[in-house]
């Protein structure tokens, strides 16, 4: 099978552009623990929300959905990269998906 040099490159293009977005999608722990403490997200409710039985986030994509609302609620304007942050932090401190 023969194939072209311009497809070859495409194709490396592409799986570099995919490990970079996987790698980046697992958030900075440090700097969501910052911005999590900063945009003091504990006023509308205790960490018992994190650690309740019957909570109603139960992945990691609702996780950065309901940390995407709390955003919005609190008018924290943060960035996609600041989001994955926070829900990284939140992750490894309460959920461990």
């Amino acid at each position: 099978m023969k194939f072209s040099k311009k497809i070859v490159l495409s194709l490396a293009g592409l799986l570099i552009s995919g490990m970079t977005s996987i790698a980046s999608a697992e958030g900075n722990v440090a700097n969501g623990q910052t911005l999590f403490t900063q945009s003091k997200c504990n006023q509308c409710h205790g960490t018992e929300v994190f650690t309740r039985p019957d909570r109603k986030v139960t992945d990691l994509a609702k996780l950065e959905a309901q940390v995407r609302r709390c955003d919005s609620n609190l008018n924290t304007n943060w960035f996609d990269d600041e989001i994955k942050d926070v829900t990284a932090y939140l992750n490894s401190q309460y959920y461990k998906f």
